[in-house]
């Protein structure tokens, strides 16, 4: 190819090249000028923006845009932590739900007020002369003298009931609380060093669950020459702690692994603080549902052991005693007023601490709420 072919190649690129930018200024200038014209009188674009105010830097939004922001959103976009939304206290949901849950909230109220009314009464009845064997009153049915009759011994029923009811209380929240109280410091141990430490203290609680509860008790309290409500609380929660412990320890294991133990440990914060500071908090939920079940399960094990026998005897008596009475024939079936009390005061109650335990394991399971 001559010299001025190649010339002739270079200037005909040259003009190509011009003219594909010219081409290029003027779709800019058209597309310019559209987006003027579809501008309203007051200067927004179709979206409801001014200007280049589409960009992150805008003012304002359009209701359309703001609409698609996740909430706690500021005006950029971005999110505003003063606007986030706060998440609710567990005290306040557990509120919450009880008020939602009307069975629960009348087995509460029922309950307290039992409570608060066989402790507050046996504050001024004479217990010695309540279990004062009278001969001349013997299985004598309800009347003016006696509210709820008298048993085989001439001893008011009525008198019997509410320290039976307040003794049955009074062995189940000792209980619930040694239990629960010993179970939860043995399962975030367990759980929060895990290894060697886990599996050694997990063996300790296998080897207490394969032991026949209900006879070791018998044998404790046959054993022990004279017992209060102290020592057979404590011969009853002695064997009652480990389901405690085994449910605390895998939540500490899950709890263990979270962001915020890990960084109190990279601080140095001591491993004591850590599981009753940090951890324990977390679980309170937890607990209080597992403590409010365990409630009554531990009255009814005292009413039960009562009923067999091996309770407290008739001159310090409990509901299992006041049941037992229908073991007689004659008395279970033409003496109802010495035995139906007490069996009606047992459902009462544990139907009603069913009620809020259910409703306060609802709380915790953010799916299964009604509040």
């Amino acid at each position: 190819m001559s010299q001025k072919d190649k010339d002739l190649n270079n200037v005909t690129n040259e003009e190509t090249t011009d003219a594909s930018r010219e081409e290029i200024e003027r779709r800019n200038r058209t597309a310019s000028d559209e987006q003027s014209t579809s501008r309203d009188s007051d200067g927004r674009d179709p979206y409801g923006n001014r200007g280049d105010d589409r960009l992150y830097g805008s003012a304002e939004m359009s209701t359309h845009m703001k609409s698609d922001m996740p909430p706690g959103a500021g005006d950029h976009g971005g999110l505003d932590y003063k606007n986030l939304p706060k998440s609710t206290p567990g005290w306040k949901v557990l509120v919450q739900e009880l008020i939602a849950d009307k069975l629960a909230l009348f087995s509460l109220i029922v309950f307290i007020s039992i409570t608060a009314y066989v402790f507050g009464l046996t504050m001024f009845l004479d217990q010695a002369q309540i279990v004062f064997v009278d001969l001349f009153a013997i299985n004598q049915p309800p009347g003016d003298e006696f509210r709820l009759g008298t048993d085989y011994g001439g001893r008011d029923i009525f008198g019997q009931l509410i320290i039976g009811t307040r003794n049955s209380l009074a062995i189940g929240f000792l209980v619930t609380l040694m239990s629960v109280g010993f179970g939860i410091v043995y399962g975030l141990v367990s759980g929060y060093f895990g290894g060697q430490v886990d599996n050694a203290l997990m063996r300790v609680v296998d080897f207490f669950l394969v032991l026949p509860f209900l006879m070791i008790v018998i044998v404790f309290v046959t054993i022990v020459p004279s017992y209060d409500i102290w020592t057979f609380s404590a011969i009853m929660a002695a064997f009652l702690w480990m389901g405690t412990a085994r449910l605390i320890r895998s939540l500490a294991l899950q709890e263990k692994e979270l962001d915020y133990v890990n960084a109190s440990k990279t601080l140095g914060t001591s491993h004591l603080k850590i599981i009753f500071s940090q951890l324990m908090p977390n679980l309170v939920g937890i607990i209080i549902v597992n403590g409010t079940l365990s409630l009554a399960a531990n009255i009814g094990i005292e009413s039960g052991l009562s009923f067999l026998g091996f309770g407290f005897p008739e001159d310090y008596p409990s509901l299992g005693t006041l049941l037992a009475y229908a073991t007689q024939t004659q008395t279970l079936q033409n003496r109802w007023w010495i035995w139906l009390p007490a069996a009606l005061m047992i459902l009462i109650l544990m139907l009603c601490v069913r009620n809020i335990g259910e409703a306060l394991r609802r709380a915790g399971d953010a799916r299964q709420r009604q509040a």
